[in-house]
């Protein structure tokens, strides 16, 4: 019935669920769009931020220097697999990566893939409200008193409560960043 481990653990989902949301971009250059990308180096395969240094070039491009100049091509060919729809071009010890302007359809898609990821923070939080109060039960009918129970109970809904409503805030921030032009 440990409340700040409660806390904690709503905290980390609202983490998993801005980090998921940093990847949908919104037409502009910014390096959490390809830091994921998964790349070829070494015989395995890594993160791009964990071979490359990512720079905002301007506005619609990144530029990725690698720290080891053979990655360049592994680099470029796991842009190209992302599916994201970026175009990435080699220059010298440099991959560009192009940013394509968001059409309105590609703009609603994003929102759609948005609300899916919204909905798997939602599911996240419900799964850790849910082992929470299965485990205040299992306290309650070791010996900790009903009042005590109770009240850990109302202080959790209260947690998921402003929890829920700060996931709210992130969907319409981020798809007002999606929708607008």
């Amino acid at each position: 019935m440990d409340l700040n481990e409660f806390q904690t653990n709503l905290d980390k989902c609202i983490e998993k669920l801005q980090a998921d949301l940093s990847q949908i971009h919104t037409g502009r250059a910014t390096p959490e769009l390809v830091e994921d990308i998964k790349v070829n180096a070494y015989g395995g395969i890594s993160n791009m931020k964990s071979v490359a240094n990512i720079s905002v070039s301007d506005s619609r491009s990144l530029l990725i220097q690698p720290w080891d100049k053979s990655l360049v091509e592994s680099i470029e060919k796991g842009v190209s697999a992302s599916n994201l729809g970026f175009q990435p071009s080699i220059e010298g010890d440099y991959v560009r990566v192009r940013i394509p302007e968001l059409n309105e359809e590609r703009r609603k898609e994003f929102v759609r893939v948005m609300k899916e990821k919204i909905e798997t923070g939602r599911i996240a939080v419900r799964n850790v409200r849910h082992e929470f109060m299965q485990n205040t039960e299992a306290m309650v009918s070791s010996g900790v008193s009903q009042d005590e129970g109770k009240r850990a109970k109302e202080e959790a809904e209260k947690i998921v409560k402003k929890t829920n409503e700060r996931i709210e805030e992130i969907r319409e921030k981020k798809e007002s960043e999606l929708m607008t032009v």
